[in-house]
Parts: structure tokens; C-alpha cells; sequence
């Protein structure tokens, strides 16, 4: 039998794995999206997730790639949460409100969440390409959604608009507590696509 087959304690060594990824996970979301970047460390990050060092590197070759891991784990949820809402039949204005009012309630819902995708990843320096490649599928998303021809000109309109967002979203998480409504965010974010966009 492979160790991932063997049985310790009535899991596999597969299930412990999963199990440890998913602390490892949730400890850097609670960490970097509460503490920041700067100020977590990997025994940190450790001694949160109940995890030994060497078990950590186990799971994640360093920092970097657990933030990375976070910020994708994120961006899934955003998906899963965005994605039923915007196919729904109806307009541009329609699918761009539920589009945004989507995207800005799932991150702000947990403030660490709209703080690691917006802020941390930047403070994080080394994972610049990855942040910027996630504009560009936000991006391409809002081209798609608003039905819009594949050209240089809308492509930098979509990146405008992601980088508004994003901007919008850094502002909020700056912000005391308690942090304001999204509400009239969201209204503000509707106004500058719809007058942004071509239609």
C-alpha cells in the first residue's frame, strides 16, 4: 500500500493532507487578510494552522506560494459566487449590476478576503504578474458580459474598469470600522461601466 493509501488515526495519509492544506489555507487567508503581508511569518502562519514548520513545506515551497494559493482560493469563490448571477438572461445594465453587486458583496462579506486580493497580493511585490493577469481575465469577463468586440480599444477600457474596481475595493478596506455600506459603492462602480461602455 502507497503512503498516501496507509491509514493513521482512521484517515489516509491523502485525507491528513487535505486536511493540513486547508488549515495552512485558512490560517494565510486569517493572517494576511487581518495582519497583512509585512507581518506574517511562516511560524505564524504555523502556529495557526496547528502545523509544523516542516510540514508547512510539505504543502507550500514558501510564503509567496500560500499567499498565491489564498488568492486563488478566493478568486475560485468569486467565480462560483459571480458566475450564476451574470448568466441570467437581460440587458448590459442587468448583467453588469449583477456582475458587480456579485463581486463586491462575496469579497467584502469577509473583509479579509477583499484585503488579501486588492492589497496584500500588491504588498507582496514578487506576485505582481499574477495579480496582473487576474485584471486581465476580469477584464476579458466584462468584455464578454457586455457583448463587446475584441479589440485593442475595449480590451483598455476592460482593464480601466477592473483597475477601478480594484482601486474602489482598496479604498474600502482602508476605511475604520465600521467600514461603509457597498451599496452606493456598487451604485457608482454600475454608473462608470455603463458610461464606459459601448452600447
Amino acid at each position: 500500500m502507497t503512503d498516501a493509501g496507509r491509514v493513521y488515526g482512521g484517515r489516509s495519509e491523502r485525507e491528513r493532507r487535505a486536511d493540513r492544506r486547508a488549515r495552512l489555507l485558512a490560517a494565510g487567508l486569517d493572517l494576511f487578510g487581518t495582519e497583512g503581508w509585512t507581518a506574517t511569518t511562516i511560524e505564524k502562519i504555523c502556529t495557526s494552522a496547528g502545523v509544523a514548520t516542516r510540514s508547512f513545506y510539505e504543502e507550500f515551497s514558501s510564503r509567496e506560494a500560500l499567499l498565491l494559493a489564498v488568492f486563488e482560493d478566493v478568486l475560485s469563490g468569486v467565480v462560483s459566487e459571480v458566475r450564476p448571477r451574470v448568466v441570467v438572461g437581460g440587458g448590459v445594465e442587468q448583467q453588469v449590476r449583477a456582475g458587480l453587486s456579485g463581486y463586491v458583496e462575496h469579497l467584502t462579506a469577509d473583509p479579509r478576503r477583499a484585503r488579501v486580493v486588492h492589497h496584500e497580493i500588491r504588498v507582496a511585490g514578487s506576485l505582481e504578474d499574477r495579480r496582473q493577469a487576474a485584471v486581465v481575465r476580469f477584464a476579458d469577463l466584462i468584455s464578454q458580459v457586455a457583448q463587446l468586440p475584441d479589440t485593442p480599444q475595449t480590451r483598455t477600457i476592460g482593464i480601466a474598469l477592473a483597475g477601478a474596481v480594484s482601486e474602489v475595493l482598496v479604498d474600502w478596506v482602508a476605511q475604520p470600522e465600521p467600514r461603509p455600506e457597498t451599496g452606493p459603492l456598487v451604485e457608482v462602480l454600475v454608473d462608470l461601466f455603463l458610461a464606459a461602455l459601448p452600447h
